[in-house]
């Protein structure tokens, strides 16, 4: 027995032997690496709940509680293919040999170095880590805080769940997070990173040391099983504090808290989250967080921005899940200038600025609504009160490193019917640059014409148009604005405009056509008198580049037609403009109705007004003086205000010219041509020529904007106008018959008008001749008083005029003559004098003698004396005579008629 007892030690006490050695092969020898390798990895696999991956030898150091180390472990990446989720070059760990009898598995005291951990999402969402799905099962029962208490070292979780609970050490960490989706990029490079078991396990502290996107990062943690819990993490200035709860799970489980975030340098804010750096300022935000069932509930949340120049952002509001963006409630203001110091008004499109804007945001998962935006200019406010709803596709990072809003979807106006639908990007959100918006614009006439009823406004239908807006070439440019009225056949209208530099008016494309088929009827369908104008056409073309500009404009009411033209081009540095006023036919006729119809327009709206309005209208209007013809008004605004036209002659060199070959729809046939020219400070107008009627009238008008540009010189002559329709034409009604003609030459100050004609100087002349007078205008006139002069002509009921010749000087208000003469087939009238109307004064004397007798005496002269507006009247009775100083007193053969017959004699 003894024996059998001693054999048996034997073979127990060899095969103890075999079954050591056996282990410390398994451990220790070569032979057994792989092995070792896949039970480490398997050891991990089970704990974190992903695959793991050893690579190179696994030693261990026995005992109770064996030390073992591997090295080259690798996490690969379960949904990313070639793709590890973590890599490390050296792990330690603490294996529990007495658990691991006991069938439980208790690493502790980890030791990680040289680790790199690559969160990565790809654009289709997939992620390089499995999202961990370990909640318990309805079927499975929850254990008992004792057990939990007894065994918290099994609960997993994850990489996080597994680290829970365990002393970890990790140094040389590289963690990336790399989001496609959104574009961040978060780059970790820590120094060190600590997971330390507190209070007999019963609190993780956790603290890291590093550097994150290449700025200085830091945090501290302290997170007690079951209890209040805190974070804080410093990003170089910036500083982000949680403090939080956890949730009993008897009350769903989670956490809540309050998050805190003080940007310190807007600036190293940018930095830290991998934007460009293009505002300067601080911020400060606060929330109150609730995590629970798959819901991140936000509420009151406040954030302020200030930036450096003194603009301000505020946002408050709540989010019921931050998650899925539903829920969302956030009032957001902007002001966009220091506090009191907005902008100057803008004088130009190209002043224009944004100074602000409020709006009420709102969300339901599927979208974004503004339910009130409001924006604030220095020209103008505007409130949108429907605008959305929005959606914004993905707020994202883009490469270059600016905050992109991608696939934006809005409309405004009513939800059912919206004005504005439009979609696209702007991929440089904080400086609002990069944009690209393209769109639908479906607008009712209604819009604009709500106050003339709906009746009206249903009879001209709507306008659409397609647009699109970008600013690739480094400024906001229109590609496209194609609008056209539809619905209607009372206007039909077709416009289209693109814009290279909307706020310079550069790279313009514009056409602009307005067909009206039937005045009447659309005079009619605004509820105003129908004025027959017949068709009315409107058209405009205009096309810019750089410093060449060209416009056209049509215009055609009934069988009259009007086309403009305008270039302008820069030619060796200097300016050139060319423009164009040319007509085949221009009807009188048409032109009137067209401007009746205009005067009709202008009624729009006086229906509406009210009893009270109208009774203020009537006491003005009687109030005002009336209107006296050749009295000037003051001149308070005058169209050449808008023009300084001694710098635009002065820095340009224009051409127009005008050329209307036919003017119709009056008595005769009459045309108009002219050209303006300015040149090197030159300027010259005309001379503008105009027939009508066997009338003829030329003039011209200079101006030299160098020497005197203060003055402005007016010439030239005019013919062919009939007396008698001149008087029929001011309501004398008078029988008189004759050819008018004259000519001028005068220069004056061109300030205004009024300054003109009291400043001028120089002379003029007009003369009639071949003319008759019915005697009822001699009697008219008073010349009763002296018969004789006309008393063989009394007898045939009118008087022939031979001519009238009347040359005068003019200076600065005064007009002098000392040769007037009117002369008929027996008398010559011969008058010299002086008309000063500033100073409201007449000296004019007259002497009748038979024509050439200039030496017999003017049996009945006369003088007007006085005030030019209450003239006094004297003959001369007795008469007088005239002599020559040089003794000459027999007339020429060949007299002259109308020159005084006094200087003929020879």
């Amino acid at each position: 027995m003894t024996k059998v007892l001693i054999m048996i030690g034997k073979w127990a006490l060899a095969l103890v032997i075999l079954l050591a050695a056996f282990v410390w092969m398994l451990l220790a020898a070569p032979f057994f690496s792989d092995a070792r390798q896949k039970i480490v990895a398997d050891v991990l696999t089970d704990q974190l709940g992903q695959d793991v991956l050893v690579q190179d030898d696994v030693s261990v150091v026995l005992g109770p509680v064996s030390r073992i180390r591997a090295g080259g472990v690798l996490i690969p990446s379960e949904n990313i293919t070639g793709t590890n989720l973590a890599e490390l070059a050296l792990l330690e760990l603490d294996l529990d040999v007495l658990s691991l009898l006991n069938g439980r598995i208790d690493l502790d005291n980890i030791t990680v170095d040289g680790l790199q951990v690559n969160m990565l999402t790809q654009d289709d969402g997939a992620t390089s880590w499995t999202a961990s799905d370990r909640t318990k099962s309805a079927d499975v029962p929850e254990q008992t805080s004792e057990e939990m208490a007894e065994a918290p070292k099994e609960e997993s979780g994850g990489i996080l769940g597994f680290l829970r609970h365990r002393t970890a050490s990790f140094t040389s960490i590289g963690l990336t997070v790399d989001d496609q989706v959104s574009g961040f990029v978060f780059a970790f490079d820590l120094e060190s990173l600590a997971f330390d078991q507190l209070d007999d396990g019963n609190r993780l502290g956790v603290s890291g040391l590093g550097t994150v996107n290449n700025q200085a990062f830091e945090i501290e943690g302290s997170y007690p099983t079951g209890a209040p819990f805190t974070t804080q993490a410093n990003f170089g200035e910036m500083k982000l504090t949680f403090d939080g709860n956890p949730i009993p799970a008897s009350d769903g489980g989670g956490f809540k808290g309050t998050l805190t975030l003080d940007t310190g340098s807007f600036g190293d804010f940018l930095d830290v989250i991998g934007l460009d750096r293009v505002l300067e300022g601080s911020g400060k935000m606060k929330a109150n967080l609730t995590s629970q069932n798959d819901v991140l509930k936000v509420a009151e949340f406040s954030a302020v921005v200030d930036l450096e120049k003194g603009q301000q952002i505020k946002a408050e509001g709540d989010v019921e899940n931050l998650l899925k963006a539903q829920g969302l409630d956030v009032k957001l203001n902007a002001r966009f200038h220091p506090e009191g110091q907005p902008p100057a008004d803008a004088d130009a499109l190209k002043d224009l600025k944004l100074t602000g804007f409020s709006t009420h945001i709102l969300g339901d998962g599927n979208g974004i609504e503004f339910d009130e935006f409001l924006m604030t200019t220095n020209a103008f406010d505007q409130g949108l009160d429907q605008v959305g709803p929005v959606s914004i596709g993905r707020l994202r990072r883009t490469p270059e490193g600016h905050l992109a809003m991608e696939d934006i979807h809005l409309q405004a106006g009513p939800r059912e019917a919206p004005y504005i639908v439009a979609e696209g990007n702007i991929r440089n959100l904080l400086q609002l640059k990069q944009l690209d918006l393209a769109g639908k614009l479906s607008a009712p006439a209604s819009l604009v014409l709500k106050g003339l009823g709906d009746d009206v406004a249903a009879s001209f239908g709507g306008v659409e148009a397609d647009f699109s807006v970008d600013d690739t070439k480094g400024h906001l440019s229109l590609n496209k604005l194609d609008a056209r009225t539809v619905n209607t056949d009372v206007w039909a209208l077709a416009a289209h405009l693109s814009l290279g530099d909307v706020t310079g008016l550069d790279g313009i494309e514009f056409d602009f056509d307005l067909d009206i088929a039937d005045g009447a009827h659309f005079l009619g369908a605004l509820k105003l008198e129908e004025i027959d104008t017949g068709p009315l056409e409107l058209s405009a073309a205009a096309q810019g580049k750089g410093k060449d500009f060209a416009t056209r404009l049509g215009l055609a009411a009934g069988t009259s037609r009007l086309e403009a033209s305008l270039e302008t081009s820069v030619a060796q540095g200097r300016p050139t403009i060319d423009g164009r006023v040319f007509s085949k036919k221009l009807d009188i006729e048409d032109l009137r109705k067209a401007i009746s119809g205009v005067v009709e327009l202008g009624k729009i709206g006086d229906s509406t007004k009210s009893a009270e309005e109208e009774q203020k209208l009537g006491d003005t209007e009687a109030s005002e003086p009336e209107f006296q013809p050749l009295v000037l008004p003051e001149e308070d605004d005058k169209p050449t205000d808008l023009v300084d036209l001694e710098k635009l002659f002065l820095d340009t060199d224009l051409t127009v010219t005008i050329d209307i070959e036919e003017i119709t729809g009056q008595q005769g046939v009459s045309s108009l041509s002219s050209e303006l020219i300015a040149q090197d400070g030159q300027a010259r107008l005309g001379p503008v020529e105009v027939t009508y009627g066997g009338g003829y009238f030329k003039v011209a008008a200079e101006m030299d904007l160098v020497e005197t540009p203060e003055l402005l010189s007016v010439s030239g002559a005019t013919s062919g106008w009939d007396f008698g329709k001149i008087l029929d034409a001011v309501g004398l009604g008078i029988d008189a018959h004759g050819t008018l003609s004259g000519q001028f030459d005068v220069t004056g100050n061109r300030k205004s008008v009024r300054t003109f004609i009291n400043s001028m100087y120089g002379s003029a002349s007009i003369s009639m001749s071949k003319g008759d007078v019915a005697t009822s205008l001699l009697e008219l006139a008073g010349l009763g008083i002296f018969p004789w002069l006309f008393s063989e002509e009394f007898q045939q009921g009118y008087t022939d005029i031979v001519c009238v010749v009347a040359p005068v000087q003019v200076n600065s208000g005064k007009v002098s003559f000392d040769s007037i003469v009117a002369e008929t087939e027996s008398v010559q009238l011969v008058a010299q004098g002086q008309v000063d109307w500033i100073n409201d004064t007449i000296a004019l004397r007259a002497e009748p003698r038979r024509v050439g007798k200039p030496l017999a005496r003017s049996a009945w002269p006369f003088d007007v004396t006085g005030k030019l507006s209450e003239p006094k009247f004297k003959l001369d009775v007795g008469g007088s005579r005239s002599k020559r100083t040089d003794g000459a007193d027999e007339m020429p053969a060949d007299r002259k008629p109308c020159v005084p017959d006094l200087r003929q004699l020879e």
